[in-house]
């Protein structure tokens, strides 16, 4: 069965059709489980009260994480089973939407930076993540997860001397920071 004729959890609640797994649909921000199909949301004559947001439907999960250990086995089984939905987004302000990036493009980064560390770093070593809340962040840390490299976190609003003494006191290697942190 492909992904296109699996069904999904979703239906839409103008035409009550139920939708298949990965289709989009338009989900409200406001109201608990009211969804249209792209169809009713693009052509509905009384358009919903409130803002409709795109997602992706998706149908019930491969029950296949049970008996998996560690934590980088997990991100490996999370990206394979929902590697078309949303994993992470980050909002505009400007035009107050939000961008998406899917499971598979985390796995994928994460694992492509993972192995570029790994000539930096040692598994088992300490590395530093010195950076805004940003999706680099989160695939900096999995990457160091799916390498064995310990992460520790800096805040950047620490001051030279808090960030030494974290420095000094876990035998960070290496620093990963944003351009603001330079």
């Amino acid at each position: 069965m492909t992904a296109s004729q699996k069904v999904s959890f979703w239906y839409c609640d103008k035409c009550n059709r139920k939708l298949n797994h990965g289709e989009l649909r338009y989900n409200c921000t406001i109201c608990d489980d009211f969804d249209y199909c792209e169809n009713c949301a693009t052509t509905s004559n009384s358009p919903h009260p409130h803002k409709m947001v795109p997602e992706l439907a998706y149908g019930p999960a491969e029950k296949k994480m049970s008996r998996m250990k560690g934590t980088a086995a997990l991100i490996r089984a999370a990206v394979t089973m929902f590697c078309d939905r949303h994993c992470m987004g980050t909002r505009d302000i400007y035009k107050d939407s939000y961008s998406w990036i899917t499971f598979k493009t985390i796995g994928d980064r994460s694992k492509n930076f993972g192995h570029g560390l790994r000539r930096l770093v040692e598994p088992r070593a300490y590395l530093g993540i010195c950076a805004a809340n940003r999706p680099e962040w989160i695939i900096t840390d999995f990457a160091c997860i799916l390498q064995s490299i310990i992460s520790v976190p800096i805040y950047t609003l620490f001051t030279d001397r808090e960030i030494a003494y974290v420095i000094n006191n876990t035998q960070i290697s290496v620093i990963v920071c944003d351009q603001n942190m330079l």
